[in-house]
């Protein structure tokens, strides 16, 4: 059993150290540079007149005191500079977005894939201990956060840069002594980001986990809806999810709180510093040390300047929120319960014959086996039904035969060669499963059947459902087998949809068959339908099948009965019946129910 085997299902969440995380991130730009490129070049064009229009215009204004018979001359010519970067911002604009959004959504895209890829490989355990409604927040709204970022890197950080490196230039050019007046920003920056910046990130943090809370409830919530209504318990659920939406709620006024101090502190010291600063320059002017058209180009440029660290200090929350976002998405992708095949052998034809030697296994974080050493050996093509109390171990059975999980003690065979070794991926290509529970998207009949399959055809379709005993009922429909199921489809019975799931299995001509509590949800005239279709197709497959009803079980080759985990008593319908244990007294006392 590997180390990833181990530890699935454990539930622990690995923080990645910055490290690991600026690694993701390369991850995500990588093959992305020359598009980010253009992006930042083209930025620097669309926001051209905002750098050089308080150097024009401290130059027309020095135009007016200086005099001069060329003074007409430079006026066109600073006018025209003005007009050419005031036009060349459309297709700038443009442009920059047009690359902007080939990175961002390239990124969401390959995040999804990729987020869609890792919960594939994920064990079943890691499912079904991991809500749904948690799963799509990570897909949807984490994602979308992270596609924030390069556009607030390029709108909010590099402008800040490129505003700096010009506001240099131009003071270093005109008036060097007056730079101290813009040095003074970066402490005050940096002593604003310190004071709320682990804060923030620590309330964003909060505020995810409680989204992802009431997601999940709420993804819960809906689904129990039949039952809820059924039991009358709809004001019990109403107040677990408004306990989840309250936290949700507190989370997020919390959050809102901390970043309006933050921006209101922000923009105040800005606003403080920019006074300060035009009263000194505008008392270097009284003293001669700088022109009129100085003191016009240094206060816009310190305008600029202040907006624009004002502005990247006010993203600080949503980069808070995108690296959260990181985090929460690489919870999934750094998940070590996933099912690893590489180096694994492909199963192609099997014949199915299983042999359990020993078979034990343990669920993480219980002490009680939930099989132990279980010896068994189906051969192929026969057929064998588990009975046994709640928890006797009929599940994990029928789970191990699937590879959802794996033995913690012993070997279980097929054919001969041990499951570990093999590629499961391939074996399940060759097991039809019907369980209670059918589940159906809201596609056609046609699209339903033939799900996951690479060739499908009308002709394969409608054989497999005349062996499921579905093909009567279908055919009277009014798009026959093209008729749409679910959302603004038909609605179907649960015989009915017990057969078509028969179908979805036959129409892979497995060589194994689970049935897991197929006919356990029917009456008495669907169970004979679904029956007689079951009794058809299990000849001549390896079939397991788990239910509680006799006319299910009684024609199984053996029946084997389970018990906290051990098999207690094994043999035909007639042998056990001859002896006292718990199939044989279950018949006597619920003849009626198992009949």
């Amino acid at each position: 059993m590997s180390d990833a085997d181990r530890v699935a299902g454990e539930g622990t969440h690995v923080v990645p150290t910055k490290r690991e995380e600026l690694q993701f991130v390369r991850e995500l730009l990588h093959g992305r540079w020359r598009h980010i490129i253009l992006v930042h070049v083209f930025l620097f064009f669309q926001h051209s007149p905002v750098f050089m229009m308080p150097i024009l215009g401290g130059l027309m204004l020095d135009l007016v005191v200086d005099g001069g018979e060329s003074r007409l001359k430079w006026l066109v010519f600073y006018t025209s500079i003005s007009l050419v970067l005031l036009i060349q911002n459309i297709p700038s604009c443009v442009l920059r977005q047009r690359y902007l959004s080939l990175v961002t959504r390239g990124m969401g895209r390959d995040l999804r894939v990729r987020i869609c890829t890792q919960l594939q490989r994920l064990s079943l355990h890691y499912h079904n201990n991991t809500s749904v409604g948690k799963l799509q927040t990570k897909a949807l709204r984490d994602v979308e956060q992270v596609e924030l970022v390069p556009g607030l890197m390029a709108n909010n950080v590099f402008l800040f840069a490129a505003q700096c490196v010009i506001t240099v230039i131009a003071v270093l050019f005109r008036a060097p002594g007056a730079l101290v007046f813009f040095i003074v920003l970066v402490p005050l920056a940096v002593a604003i980001q310190r004071v709320f910046g682990r804060r923030i990130g620590d309330t964003v943090h909060q505020y995810r986990r409680s989204l992802e809370g009431m997601t999940s409830r709420l993804s819960d919530m809906l689904t129990m809806i039949p039952v809820t209504r059924a039991h009358g318990v709809e004001e019990e659920e109403i107040r677990a999810v408004s306990s989840k939406m309250d936290r949700v709620f507190n989370e997020g006024f919390r959050f809102d709180r901390i970043i309006a101090v933050f921006g209101a502190s922000s923009w105040v010291v800005m606003q403080a510093v920019q006074a300060l600063f035009l009263g000194g320059a505008v008392y270097a002017a009284f003293q001669g040390w700088l022109t009129v058209g100085d003191v016009l180009m240094f206060n816009a440029f310190f305008i600029g300047l202040s907006n624009a660290l004002n502005t990247l200090l006010n993203t600080l929350p949503q980069f808070a929120q995108a690296r959260e976002s990181l985090r929460s998405i690489q919870e999934v992708l750094r998940s070590p319960d996933i099912e690893d095949y590489r180096d694994k052998k492909q199963v192609d034809t099997p014949a199915g014959h299983f042999r359990f030697e020993k078979v034990t296994f343990v669920y993480p974080r219980s002490e009680r086996h939930a099989l132990k050493n279980v010896d068994l050996d189906i051969p192929a093509g026969s057929s064998i039904a588990l009975v046994g109390g709640s928890g006797s171990g009929k599940s994990t059975l029928i789970s191990l035969v699937l590879g959802f999980i794996r033995p913690t003690g012993g070997r279980l065979l097929l054919d001969g060669r041990d499951l570990a070794g093999l590629d499961l991926r391939s074996l399940r290509r060759h097991v039809g499963v019907v369980t209670q529970d059918t589940v159906f998207f809201s596609g056609t009949i046609y699209e339903n059947i033939n799900f996951g399959l690479r060739e499908a055809n009308e002709e394969r379709a409608s054989r497999a459902l005349r062996l499921a005993n579905a093909w009567e009922f279908v055919a009277e429909l009014p798009d026959g087998i093209h008729t749409r199921l679910g959302e603004d489809g038909i609605k179907l019975s649960g015989g009915q949809r017990q057969r078509l799931a028969i179908a979805r299995a036959l129409i892979r001509n497995p060589r194994v068959l689970i049935l897991d509590e197929a006919t356990s949800a029917l009456d008495v005239e669907s169970e004979e339908l679904v029956q007689n279709a079951l009794n058809r197709v299990m000849r001549n497959r390896t079939t397991f099948m788990v239910s509680h009803r006799l006319a299910t079980v009684r024609h199984a080759d053996r029946i084997v009965i389970l018990e906290r985990g051990h098999i207690t008593h094994m043999g035909s319908h007639g042998e056990l019946m001859e002896g006292d244990n718990f199939y044989s007294s279950a018949v006597r006392r619920n003849l009626r129910f198992w009949g």
